[in-house]
C-alpha cells in the first residue's frame, strides 16, 4: 500500500511549495547569486518570466565537479551538519531550489570560475539532467529557465498576464536590492530595460530609484545599536502612508522576511501619527547573531522567528519612535520635510497639513484637563507651563530643529465658521483649524501627562470583578502580575479559569474592568505585544474624543481664546491622536498665487 515516490514526483511536490510563479524562481536564483558573492546581477525575462527567465551574475561560479549536483535535491554547499541550522548566515541553505525549478521547467546552467580556463554547462529538462559539458562563457554564472510549468499545465493556468508577472519580478528585485547597496542590479523585460540600480548609492536614493522620486521625499535615516542588535535603514514620514503594507520592509541579516511581533512593534510606533487603515513606509535592516534567529520555518523562507522576540520588538519600537519624534525640517539626504494635504488643482500650490514633526516626549503636556465646555483663561496660568525637554537616548541621532508650533505665532485674531473650523492669522499667512481635532489633541495630552506626572492612582473596587479566561491567558496574566500592578491594574487568581480585578487605574474609572482584562488577555496569543500602558493609551483616545467639542458646537470667544492658548503650549499640536490633521497652513505667498497676485 505504501510506496516510495519517484524523485521526479518528489521534486514536483517540492516545487509546489517553492515555485509559485516566475517571481519565485527569480527570488531563488538572485539569492543564490548573492550567496556566491556577486556584485553585478542582471535579470532578463520574456513573457513575464514564464517564457524565459535568465539570471546572470559575476559571482564565484560552480566548480566543474559540483555541476552534476546542481539539480540534485537537498544538495548544498551551505550546510554540513544539523548544528549549522542554528547559525545560518546565507540566504539559501536547503539545496532544493534548483531541483524544484528543474522539475517544472527547462533549465540551463553555464558557469566559470575566475581561475578556470573554460566554463561548464549542464541542462535539466523537466527533471532529466545532462552530463556537464565545457562551454565558453564569462566569469560567473548564467542560469536560464524556459517554459515554466510546461509539464504542469494546471499551474500555468494560474499565472497572471505577462505584464502583471513582470511587475511582481520588478517589485521583488527592488525589495532584494534594498538590502544590498553594494550590488548592481538590472532588469530587462522583453528587450527593454525596466530597472537599473547602480551600486554605491545611499539607501534613500535606492528607494527613490525603485519606487519613485515622490516616495523618496520624506525618508528619515535611522541607526541604533543595542546589546547584540543593530537597526538601521529609513522610516517614512506619516504623509507617505499607504493603503497597503507592501512597503513595510524588514530585513534580518540581509534576508527579507516578516515577523509578527516586529511588524506590530513598528506599527505601534506609528500609531499616534497615522489614521486607521493606513500603513507606514519603512526599510529597516536588523543585524544580530544568526544563532538568535530561526530562518527555517517557512517553505519560501519568507518568515523568521527570534529567540528574544520581545527584545527585538522593543528595539524596533524605540528606534522608529525616536526617529518620528526627532523629525526635522531640514532638506537633506534621506531626511526631507514632506508637505501634503489639500490640493486645489495640480498647477496650484498646496496647503500644508500638519503632521507632527517630532517632540522629546509624545504625551507630556502640563495644562490641566478641562471639561468639554471650556472655562475662561483666568484659571490657566499655573497649568500651562512649558513642556519638559528630555535628553536624547544614548546612540540616537542628534535632534535638529523641529517644526514650530503654529499657535505660538498666531496674532490672536480668529473667526469661527460652520461651528467647526477656526480661521486664524499666522505670522505669515492663514491657519485653518479643526476645533474638534485640536481639542481632542489637547485633552489627550492632558490625560497622558496626568497619568505620567505622578504615581499611578488606583481605584479599589468595592466588589472585585471576576473575569473568565483560558488557562494559558491566566498563566500569562499571573506572569506579568507585578508589571500590571505598577500600571494600576490589580489582579488575583480566582479559581482555575478566572482572575479577579481588585483595582483599576483611576484615570480609567469609567472603563469596564472586564473589557480591559479581556482586551489585555487577547494579546497573550500574539506574544503579548501590547502592554497595559498601550491599552490605557487606547482608552485615552476614546476619552479625549468623547470629551472634546464636536462639530456644531458654537464656542464663545473666551473658549476659543483658551483653546488656542493651551494649544500654544503643546509640543506637537499638528494632528489629533487618530492621525487627522488639526491645522492647515496657507502662507501669504501661496495666497497670492491662489488669487493670481503672484506668478
Amino acid at each position: 500500500m505504501i510506496k516510495k515516490l519517484p524523485i521526479a514526483v518528489v521534486n514536483q511536490i517540492a516545487a509546489g511549495e517553492v515555485v509559485e510563479r516566475p517571481a519565485s524562481v527569480a527570488k531563488e536564483l538572485i539569492e543564490n547569486s548573492l550567496d556566491a558573492g556577486a556584485t553585478r546581477i542582471r535579470v532578463e525575462i520574456l513573457g513575464g518570466g514564464a517564457e524565459e527567465l535568465t539570471v546572470i551574475d559575476n559571482g564565484d561560479g560552480f566548480l566543474p565537479e559540483d555541476l552534476p549536483l546542481a539539480f540534485a535535491s537537498h544538495a548544498t554547499s551551505k550546510l554540513a551538519s544539523v548544528h549549522d541550522l542554528e547559525h545560518i548566515g546565507s540566504l539559501g541553505f536547503r539545496g532544493e531550489a534548483l531541483a524544484s525549478i528543474g522539475a517544472i521547467a527547462r533549465a540551463r546552467v553555464q558557469s566559470k570560475r575566475a581561475d578556470a580556463s573554460e566554463g561548464w554547462e549542464v541542462r535539466c529538462d523537466g527533471g532529466v539532467e545532462t552530463q556537464p559539458q565545457p562551454v565558453g562563457c564569462p566569469k560567473g554564472t548564467r542560469i536560464e529557465i524556459r517554459d515554466l510549468f510546461f509539464n504542469v499545465p494546471a499551474r500555468r493556468r494560474f499565472l497572471k498576464a505577462p505584464h502583471a508577472e513582470r511587475a511582481r519580478i520588478q517589485q521583488l528585485l527592488a525589495e532584494l536590492s534594498l538590502a544590498r547597496l553594494d550590488v548592481d542590479f538590472t532588469l530587462i523585460s522583453d528587450g527593454k530595460e525596466r530597472l537599473r540600480l547602480p551600486l554605491g548609492v545611499s539607501l534613500a536614493e535606492r528607494v527613490r530609484q525603485c519606487f519613485g522620486r515622490e516616495l523618496g521625499h520624506g525618508l528619515l535615516p535611522v541607526t541604533r545599536e543595542f546589546d547584540g542588535l543593530k537597526v538601521e535603514g529609513v522610516v517614512g514620514e506619516p504623509d507617505l502612508a499607504r493603503r497597503d503594507g507592501k512597503l513595510e520592509l524588514i530585513y534580518v541579516n540581509g534576508r527579507m522576511a516578516r515577523e509578527k511581533s516586529a511588524l506590530h512593534a513598528i506599527r505601534q510606533a506609528y500609531r499616534e501619527f497615522l489614521m486607521g487603515g493606513r500603513f507606514p513606509v519603512y526599510v529597516l535592516q536588523m543585524v544580530l547573531p544568526p544563532s538568535l534567529v530561526d530562518v527555517n520555518i517557512h517553505p519560501r523562507k519568507a518568515e523568521v522567528r527570534f529567540v528574544e522576540s520581545r527584545k527585538v520588538a522593543g528595539c524596533l519600537h524605540e528606534t522608529v519612535r525616536g526617529a518620528l519624534q526627532a523629525r526635522t525640517t531640514s532638506m537633506g539626504e534621506g531626511a526631507t520635510s514632506r508637505e501634503g494635504g489639500v490640493e486645489i488643482r495640480p498647477e496650484m500650490p498646496r496647503a500644508r497639513s500638519g503632521f507632527p514633526m517630532g517632540s522629546s516626549s509624545l504625551f507630556e503636556s502640563h495644562a490641566a484637563s478641562r471639561p468639554a465646555s471650556w472655562s475662561t483663561s483666568s484659571d490657566t496660568g499655573a497649568n500651562t507651563e512649558a513642556a519638559i525637554v528630555r535628553e536624547p537616548a544614548p546612540g540616537s541621532p542628534p535632534q535638529q530643529a523641529q517644526r514650530p508650533n503654529p499657535f505660538q505665532r498666531a496674532s490672536g485674531r480668529f473667526l469661527q465658521i460652520m461651528d467647526l473650523y477656526l480661521l486664524l492669522e499666522g505670522d505669515d499667512g492663514l491657519l485653518v483649524v479643526d476645533q474638534h481635532a485640536l481639542h481632542e489633541r489637547v485633552m489627550y495630552e492632558q490625560l497622558k501627562s496626568q497619568h505620567a506626572a505622578r504615581d499611578v492612582q488606583i481605584q479599589r473596587l468595592l466588589v472585585p470583578a471576576v473575569v473568565e479566561v483560558t488557562p494559558s491567558e491566566q498563566a500569562w496574566l499571573e506572569s506579568i502580575q507585578d508589571q500590571l500592578a505598577t500600571e494600576g491594574l490589580l489582579l488575583e487568581s480566582f479559581g482555575p479559569n478566572a482572575v479577579a480585578v481588585q483595582g483599576m487605574p483611576a484615570v480609567l474609572s469609567r472603563t469596564d474592568p472586564k473589557q480591559l482584562v479581556k482586551a489585555l488577555a487577547a494579546e497573550e496569543s500574539d506574544d503579548g505585544k501590547s502592554s497595559l500602558g498601550e491599552h490605557i493609551s487606547e482608552r485615552f483616545h476614546s476619552m479625549a474624543c468623547r470629551a472634546s467639542v464636536m462639530s456644531g458646537d458654537r464656542l464663545t470667544d473666551e473658549e476659543i481664546a483658551e483653546l488656542l492658548k493651551v494649544a500654544a503650549t503643546l509640543e506637537h499640536p499638528h494632528n489629533c491622536p487618530h492621525g487627522r490633521p488639526t491645522v492647515l497652513t496657507f502662507s501669504s505667498a501661496e495666497l497670492e498665487r491662489y488669487f493670481r497676485r503672484r506668478c
